[in-house]
């Protein structure tokens, strides 16, 4: 199943050294989905077809400062295609600005307003053998690190990658 051209998300980028240990890892065991896009969180599924000025007040209304997350090992995402992930710990702040995100407040955004919170690592593990890749990660990505989420980037699929159409730090106001 091909993704639509277009299909534009609200993502958070793993940057840095934990973005880079995750990005390697993602390249040797999933290639064609790292060259997607970079290791990230999704914050958003669907966001709705506004102006950026509109979009911008509603992400910086969920997230007025940076959010602090735990990143903790590799696991199987509970989903028909069984994407392995990174798992997200700590995520009480995250849990708010994602309430905060879809409240309305300058614009609605779409899709599903919960889903476990992940880094995806490769797309499709239901055709993969999940076992040796939950193995390898245990030795090769073992992560137990803070990650400080301090931008979110507005991502459109064209020709098979998505690519920023706007970012937007996270700054103490």
């Amino acid at each position: 199943m091909s993704t639509p051209p277009g299909r534009r998300v609200l993502v958070a980028i793993v940057d840095g050294e934990l973005g880079d240990r995750i990005q390697s890892w993602r390249q040797r065991h999933d290639p064609k989905h790292a060259a997607r896009l970079p290791p990230h969180l999704t914050v958003c599924y669907r966001p709705p077809d506004a102006r950026l000025d509109v979009l911008e007040a509603q992400v910086r209304h969920a997230f007025p400062a940076p959010v602090a997350v735990r990143l903790c090992g590799v696991f199987v995402l509970a989903h028909p295609e069984a994407p392995l992930a990174v798992r997200v710990l700590d995520c009480a702040a995250l849990d708010e600005a994602r309430r905060r995100l879809f409240d309305g407040s300058h614009v609605q955004m779409g899709g599903r307003d919960e889903w476990p919170w992940h880094i995806t690592c490769v797309r499709y593990g239901h055709t993969r053998d999940r076992e040796a890749l939950l193995t390898a990660a245990a030795h090769e990505l073992e992560l137990d690190a803070c990650w400080i989420i301090s931008h979110i980037s507005y991502l459109e699929l064209r020709d098979g990658r998505y690519q920023t159409i706007a970012e937007w730090p996270i700054s103490l106001e």
